[in-house]
């Protein structure tokens, strides 16, 4: 007993030492994803937030661009975008979503977007629960799950007691859509919990497992079920029957006009906009595991009419960006997510149009292990993904896929730092 007393006083002292060292913490769900996933799938680029303090009732939009990746890239034990649906990944019904468009089409239904074209998107949001929401752009894609894109913290204020969204129904009539039905609803689950849990109870007061093994094993299993259970099981039956026709006969007359849920699919174009104007060709590319660095040497073809220099490179929403050219479109963006300078060039000279120049382009940031990227070299196949963002003399953007096999590499026995690719 006192051993026992002593070894409980040492856990509630150490538990009590842990808890008075804890930080808040506020999980990124999107690092629980596979890196493959994040970096092969879907590149989020251009995407801001209109507002990031909101007031309950107040309303703001989130909106960007991203482009799917090329066939050569996409992961083949992910299925491709043939039906996806464009979302908003937050900590519960936390904002109310007033619609969301992609390329100027409602996306109240899924669509299908197609290998290697880019789209953009904006969802409308009204403040519902104040708080301090994390809120990320995500693309639901059947039989792979949500991509999650960039994301950041909006905080809102006020109270939820104010928040009040009203629309017109096709009938005329005006409703508040945070408490139309609730009622209803609560009361219907009222009567069928109270219906099964008198149906359970009805059997669990009778003898149950052992005694009826027994019966069975003699022989006697006809006997388990009496007429007076027969009869409760046809009454039960029949007021099942009764009741899901009581219920359905009040919603007609109660509501009788209806829409089914819409289930069509709507049909987005992709957006004209140039891609791979600069070809690229990746002749090698590893991961230095020590020094949380990804080293490509690539054959750059500028097939554009004005020189261009390369920005950055961006992939699963964190973008390392070449100080010495620059990048577009990084004010508001999360800081977690930008490596201002995490991308070095062996050659920062332009590119000449129709020249082809091979030369080796580094990324290094604390954000391939915070990011848990680097786990990509324990993938089967050990490959990423990513875009190249060039830019020409007059300030063009030109984007340029990228991808193919990485090869973690890690400091041999002699100390000799294996991950610089020569």
């Amino acid at each position: 007993m006192k051993t026992l007393l002593r070894m409980s006083v040492g856990l509630g002292i150490a538990l009590a030492t842990l808890a008075g060292t804890m930080s808040i913490a506020f999980a990124h769900g999107e690092k629980a994803q596979e890196p493959f996933l994040r970096m092969r799938t879907i590149q989020w680029f251009d995407v801001q937030w209109s507002k990031e303090t909101l007031a309950v009732n107040e309303t703001m939009s989130m909106s960007g661009k991203f482009k799917v990746s090329p066939r050569s890239s996409w992961p083949q034990a992910t299925a491709t975008p043939k039906l996806a649906f464009i979302n908003v990944s937050i900590p519960g019904p936390v904002f109310h979503r007033l619609g969301s468009w992609s390329n100027g089409t409602s996306m109240m239904n899924s669509t299908s977007f197609e290998l290697g074209k880019v789209y953009d998107f904006k969802v409308d949001l009204m403040g519902r629960y104040p708080g301090k929401w994390h809120m990320h752009a995500m693309l639901n894609i059947k039989d792979a799950g949500p991509v999650i894109g960039p994301g950041k913290f909006i905080t809102v204020t006020g109270s939820h007691a104010d928040f009040l969204h009203e629309v017109k129904t096709l009938t005329n009539e005006t409703v508040n859509v945070d408490t139309y039905g609730f009622a209803n609803n609560i009361f219907w689950h009222a009567v069928w919990a109270l219906f099964g849990a008198a149906w359970l109870v009805f059997w669990l007061v009778r003898p149950l497992f052992f005694s009826r093994y027994r019966m069975v094993e003699a022989g006697r299993g006809n006997e388990l079920n009496s007429r007076f259970d027969k009869l409760v099981g046809f009454c039960v039956l029949v007021g099942a029957i009764v009741l899901t026709v009581v219920g359905y006969v009040q919603a007609e007359a109660r509501w009788p006009v209806t829409l089914p849920l819409q289930s069509a699919l709507a049909s987005v174009e992709p957006l004209d906009m140039k891609t791979n104007q600069v070809k690229i060709k990746l002749k090698r590319a590893e991961y230095r595991v020590p020094g949380r660095e990804m080293a490509m040497i690539i054959e750059a073809t500028n097939n554009s009419n004005q020189p261009v220099r390369l920005g950055e490179f961006a992939t699963a929403t964190v973008r390392f960006i070449n100080p010495e050219v620059g990048s577009q479109g990084t004010e508001g963006y999360p800081d977690y997510l930008l490596a201002e300078n995490g991308l070095t060039a062996s050659d920062n000279s332009p590119i000449q149009p129709g020249e082809t120049r091979i030369f080796q382009v580094n990324a290094q940031d604390a954000a391939f292990e915070t990011e848990r990227l680097s786990s990509l070299i324990f993938d089967p196949d050990s490959a990423f993904g990513g875009l190249l963002y060039f830019y020409g003399a007059d300030g063009e953007r030109m984007l340029s896929d990228i991808g193919g096999t990485l090869v973690p590499v890690f400091v041999n026995s002699d100390g000799k730092d294996l991950g610089q690719i020569n």
